[in-house]
């Protein structure tokens, strides 16, 4: 596995996009918030989302942004499409959706991280874009790299190894 350090940080809310394959695109701390990526093998188009709640229904008015799932995965398929990539060839990968904070006596309402996978997946199969790995849910915090050369997506949750999805 190359070395992390020169990986670019995609920051609570952001979408990544680039085609230089010198570049690793990264997901710090995924807590219940998800790391989606996007990649084409053959334009060799990637990108990533740092998704942190499932619906923007509730948001402002007019306050729309990528850290809402109903508009982060419209708009990562988008905008990976403008940069040469095909739908049909994305390769899909995610991780996270911890349920990081559990409260005596809650419902799974409070499960923002369980509610995060679920909108991303409902959103994935209405845009018809099949999964191809993932690692979500559980307890733990998560990294996500996807190295924009090779296409690879590597996940590291706390305190284990890096691995492959």
């Amino acid at each position: 596995m190359e070395t992390l350090q020169q990986a670019v940080a995609v920051g609570l809310g952001e979408i990544r996009i680039s085609n230089n394959p010198s570049e690793i695109l990264a997901c710090y701390g995924l807590g219940s918030c998800i790391g989606l990526a996007a990649y084409d093998p053959v334009s060799k188009v990637g990108g990533l989302a740092h998704i942190v709640l499932p619906d923007s229904e509730r948001s402002r008015k007019g306050r729309l942004s990528a850290k809402f799932a109903d508009v982060a995965v419209p708009l990562l398929l988008e905008e990976v499409s403008k940069r040469g990539a095909v739908k049909s060839r994305l390769e899909i990968k995610m991780a996270g959706g911890a349920h990081m904070f559990r409260l005596a006596g809650t419902d799974d309402s409070l499960n923002i991280g369980k509610r995060n996978i679920a909108r991303v997946r409902e959103l994935l199969a209405r845009e018809q874009v099949g999964i191809r790995g993932s690692d979500v849910g559980g307890n733990s915090g998560r990294t996500l790299w996807l190295y924009v050369e090779s296409g690879r997506v590597a996940v590291r949750m706390v305190g284990q190894q890096v691995r492959e999805l």
